[in-house]
Order: C-alpha cells, then structure tokens, then sequence
C-alpha cells in the first residue's frame, strides 16, 4: 500500500486528473503490480478513493523517483481548501523537485471539461508547469494500444492542439485485460511513459509552486479588492437611489392630491353632463322611434302593394299558361284527327286497290259509271274539308275572344292596383 507522505527523498513523478480517469491504475502499472491490487487504491465507481497524496518509490534507468498519487483536484464536486492544501505541502515536501506530470486523461474526443482539467492545472501550478507536462490516455480500445498511429487519428483538433503544446509529449496507460504484464505491447507502452519521464529536462521546484501560489493570492486579493470597490459603489448607489425614490414618492404624493382634486372637479362636471346627455339621447330615441315606426309602417304598405301586384302577375300568367296548354292539346287533337283521317284514308285507297285488282275487267265495261263515282267522292271529300276548315276557324275565334277577356281583366286589376 502507498504511505501518507511525511517527506520525499527523490524527483517526484506527479500523477493527475479526475476522479476515474486511471491514476491510481498507471501508477500501480508503472510500479509492475497490479492494476488493482498495488501500492495505490482503485476506485470502481466515479467517487474519488484517493483524498490524500500518497506516494511509493520507482526506479527508472537506474534513478529512484518518488511517483505520487493525487486526489481529483480538478473535479468540480471535490475540490476544497482542504485538497489543495494537501497536494500544496506535498509539492513543498518535494525537496528534489518535480520531474514530470502525468496528466492522465480518458481516450474520447477532448470535451470542454477536459479542457477545464488542463487550464485547472495550468492555473494551480503556473505557466512554467506545461514543460513538465506529460499527456497519458487510459481507457484506451485494444486497438489504439497496440498500434499509437491509431490513436492518434482518433484524436480531434483540441487534442492535437494540446499535444504540439507539450512538444509532443503523450502515452497510452495499457489494459491488463487486453495485453497481460509480460505482454511484449503491455511493456512497450509503459517504457514509452518511463522514458519520457528520464528523458525531461529539469525539474519543477518549490519555487516555482510558491510563486505560483503568490500570483494567485495576488490575483485573489485583487479580485476581492474590485469586489469591494463595486459593492461600496453600489451601496453608494443604492443610497442615493433611496434618497430620490423618496423625493419622489413625496413629489408623486403632492400631484396625486393634485390629480384628486381635478378628478373630483372633472367627475362632478362629467356628472353633470351625462345627465343633460342622457337628457337628449332619451329624446333623440323618442324621435328616432317615432320615425322608425314611420318608416316600419311605410315598408309594410309597400310590401303589401308589391304583393297584392305581384299575386295579380302570377294570376295572369297562370291563366296565360292555361290558355297555351289549351291551345296546344287543341293543336294536338286536330294532329290526332288529321292522322286518323289520313289513316282512314289509306285504308280506303288500299281497300279501292284491291277491289279495283278484283274488279278490274268490270271496271273497264264501267268505266262511265266509275267516272261518276270518283267525282261523287271528290265532292264529299271537298265537303269535308270546308268542315274542317269551318272548325278550325271556330276554334281560332274562340281562343282569340278568350285572350281578349285575359287582357281586359288584367287591365282592369291593374288600373285597381294603381
């Protein structure tokens, strides 16, 4: 298990990040023991296991290091006075310096939350920090650790962006599931990290933490000083804001009273008016309704005398209706009769046909009798014909004289209408 740190006798490798990213896991890794079972506790839910710095001893190239496990400093549900009190003196203890930063972070696209996590660092140990800065990805796939080409294309513009911003500086924290210890790619990840780690330059020291912290307090007190200066500006603010919503109220007071004054004047005025106008306006409708009931009664005669004339056009155009369905069965009997006479009259004249056929050597010795039958048949036909012609004339005089009457009576109904 890792100690609580009461002193650090090596370069330090600093291990950071947020709760569940896998610096517990690396660290253990790199001290070959298992992932979950080494000096560093592993967390199996997003609560933070590590809530002080704790450190174990590892040797790379032949040089001891101090590598020491913080607590999730940068995540927002955690951070307190408290946690960076703890990693602060743990800096301070580290008399040799720091040789590298592990900042580990998960293998997926870089969210502004991550970017967060690194401007939290950026801002807790100083510009100068960024020299020290190694990028490490966990919770990589098993392809993105074997082969680092693949990782990177995964990368979007804010990684490779910050990756150029630590010279290029980046591992892979290998999983045991994927690729056991004495994998030859589980081993090959974790010489990558080992010899970026030997192959820094320098140390971050004490010094540079303290200055660090002094930028910020300064920063600090400026910030608490401007606050101060606007929160007395806006008392004063506030003060002679009272002071003219009090000038105010008293200048809105004296014209309210005002206004009540002349509301009562205009009301007892209005008064008055509204009951000299309810006055006229009863008159007005008493006139308006007399002429109404003018107008009502003049309407009703005229809708009278427009039905009376209109039932007098009906009734005439009733009877001119009749008249014509009269005249035209009339025309249609005498068709009738016309037909059947010249129906009989082709019965006859076959009739004579086939007689003349029987008779023909008899009509022949009497063609003088037959001469005067034919003559005989003429006059009778001729006779009838002046009938029909004497009907049809009574007929026509007779429609006429009924039209005649329809024309007088209409006269007379409109000249009673007028």
């Amino acid at each position: 298990m890792s100690r609580i740190i009461d002193d650090v006798s090596y370069p330090a490798v600093l291990l950071v990040g947020k709760t569940g990213a896998g610096k517990s896991t690396l660290g253990n890794l790199l001290l070959a023991q298992p992932y979950d079972n080494g000096p560093f506790q592993v967390s199996a839910d997003m609560e933070s296991v590590t809530q002080e710095c704790g450190t174990a001893k590892i040797s790379i190239d032949g040089v001891i290091y101090n590598i020491i496990d913080t607590p999730g400093i940068f995540d927002t549900q955690l951070v307190t006075d408290k946690i960076l009190e703890e990693i602060a003196k743990t800096i301070k203890k580290c008399k040799y310096g720091i040789k590298a930063i592990l900042f580990v972070l998960e293998a997926k696209r870089f969210s502004a939350e991550q970017r967060g996590v690194l401007e939290g660092i950026r801002n807790f140990f100083g510009e100068g920090a960024t020299n020290y800065i190694i990028a490490i990805f966990s919770h990589a796939t098993k392809a993105q650790i074997y082969d680092r080409d693949i990782m990177r294309k995964a990368w979007n513009q804010p990684v490779c962006s910050f990756i150029e911003d630590i010279e290029n500086r980046w591992g892979i924290s290998p999983n045991s599931d994927y690729f056991p210890p004495d994998d030859p790619t589980h081993q090959a990840r974790l010489g990558e990290i080992k010899a970026f780690i030997s192959s820094m330059r320098g140390v971050y020291t004490t010094e540079q933490l303290e200055k660090s912290i002094q930028e910020q307090e300064k920063a600090r007190r400026q910030k608490e000083e401007e606050e101060e200066r606007k929160k007395q500006e806006h008392e004063e603010k506030l003060k002679e804001i009272a002071r003219k919503e009090a000038e105010e109220a008293h200048k809105r007071k004296v014209e309210q009273m005002e206004r009540e004054r002349k509301a009562k004047q205009e009301y007892e005025e209005n008064l008055r008016r509204k009951q000299q106008q309810e006055a006229e306006e009863r008159q007005r409708q008493m006139v308006e309704k007399l002429k109404q009931e003018e107008r009502e009664r003049k309407i009703q005669e005229e809708n009278l005398r427009r039905k009376q004339q209109q039932e007098a056009e009906e009734q005439y155009r009733r009877k001119l209706e009749q008249m014509r369905r009269e005249q035209e069965r009339e025309e249609e009997l005498r068709r009738q009769r016309e037909r059947e006479w010249e129906l009989r009259r082709q019965r006859e004249r076959e009739q004579e046909l086939r007689r003349q056929r029987e008779r023909e050597e008899e009509l022949r010795r009497q063609r003088a009798r037959e001469e005067e039958l034919r003559k005989q048949r003429e006059r009778e036909e001729n006779l009838r014909r002046e009938r029909e012609r004497q009907e049809q004339q009574r007929l026509q005089e007779m429609y006429r004289r009924q039209r005649e009457e329809a024309e007088r009576e209409l006269t007379i109904n409109l000249k009673y209408l007028q």
